[in-house]
């Protein structure tokens, strides 16, 4: 094995669980880990979280943060390439001395068992306990990639990387069940397991709480982590894959004349950024936003173009609220940032409200390029 330089010393005042959950963008793992989340502190435990994009201004930062538990954000890349950045987003959920620490990688990166999960058992297996490294499933991607039953808009590049997140999870959790039925979710759980024989597929709705206390059990064993290290990965295919996306992450103050209802801005934004994309004959690998009033919030959810979307919460009439908007389409980044500048003003003028847009990045992810990769698991006694 390559000898590599620790990052830096880190100190606990106990061992610490270490959960990290991927898959695909969209496939729900900001609602998986809050679930998981409440469970821990309904046990007594202490918890930290930890959020990871190409970019800042996050919606899932800004959904975690109503637990009111400790959060951290590494920003700029995946946390494979930004593992220096990831210590130290470590070290300061050390400092409120959690029981568990969850992290929620990029959802376009894979070889994390690779590049971040052995090397902090390499590193730091002294003080974490490192948990079996799950990799969250949508049913659309299922339709799409695995049992081919709708189309993809999606280059092969892209579900190369789908592909790679499975071959190298420990576990793998069909999420969302709830929005299938039985036999539905039976045939989808096992084109996953002829996919990956030897390891467990759990079916889990992490919105309504089906099998996530199950998956928490094993998530709290001392089961391998990040015992299937890819052996043959193709890093330009994989960067192609990630390329292929446009990255767009915004955050909008919204001031109505003198108030607005944000149920219907939502859904017109919404409505027009999906029109604006089926025009390109664009795919979305995850489109969502945040809208927060006060200590209220509303958000909505896209994990596909020509599907129907997501709405959770209720805001109402509002005289001001903050928006963040992140998407993630198969569109170039200057086209991304045209279509969503003129959804903004399209929905913000249809409710009689005035858009401010704080921030706005648009950009597609360079070359995954990790300090880190070990090439062999490590084991700790």
């Amino acid at each position: 094995m390559v000898e590599f330089a620790k990052p830096k010393d880190l100190k606990a005042q106990k061992q610490v669980r270490v959960i990290f959950t991927g898959g695909f963008l969209g496939a729900g793992k900001t609602t998986a880990l809050g679930a998981i989340a409440r469970r821990l502190l309904r046990q007594g435990l202490t918890v930290g979280l930890i959020t990871n994009d190409q970019a800042a201004n996050l919606v899932d930062t800004a959904i975690v943060k109503e637990l009111s538990v400790p959060v951290a954000e590494v920003a700029g890349g995946c946390f494979c390439c930004r593992f220096s950045d990831l210590v130290d987003a470590t070290e300061q959920i050390l400092a409120k001395n959690p029981d568990v620490l969850l992290g929620e990688p990029v959802g376009s990166c894979t070889d994390l068992a690779a590049t971040v999960v052995n090397p902090l058992k390499l590193f730091y297996g002294d003080i974490f306990r490192i948990a079996p490294f799950s990799v969250l499933v949508d049913p659309l991607r299922v339709r799409e990639l695995v049992l081919k039953e709708t189309p993809s808009r999606f280059p092969e590049e892209v579900a190369y990387i789908f592909r790679k997140q499975l071959e190298e999870a420990d576990i793998i959790v069909l999420n969302k069940v709830d929005t299938l039925t039985t036999d539905e979710a039976d045939k989808m759980a096992n084109a996953l397991k002829e996919l990956q024989p030897n390891k467990p597929v759990l079916k889990v709705s992490a919105l309504r709480g089906d099998g996530v206390d199950e998956w928490l059990q094993m998530l709290m064993s001392d089961a391998p982590a990040g015992s299937h290290i890819l052996r043959d990965i193709d890093y330009d295919t994989y960067a192609k894959g990630e390329a292929v996306l446009g990255w767009l992450n915004a955050t909008v103050r919204l001031v109505g004349s003198p108030s607005f209802n944000t149920r219907q801005f939502a859904e017109i934004l919404m409505r027009e950024l999906q029109t604006a994309i089926n025009a390109q004959n664009a795919e979305v690998a995850h489109l969502k936003f945040l809208l927060t009033s006060g200590t209220q919030s509303f958000r909505a959810h896209l994990t596909k173009a020509d599907a129907e979307p997501n709405f959770i919460g209720e805001l109402g009439e509002v005289s001001e609220a903050t928006l963040v908007l992140n998407a993630r389409v198969a569109l170039s980044p200057d086209t991304l940032s045209d279509l969503a500048s003129q959804a903004l003003l399209k929905a913000s003028k249809s409710v009689n409200a005035e858009a401010e847009v704080l921030s706005l990045q648009s950009f597609s992810p360079p070359y995954p390029r990790p300090p880190y990769r070990l090439s062999e698991p490590v084991t700790i006694d």
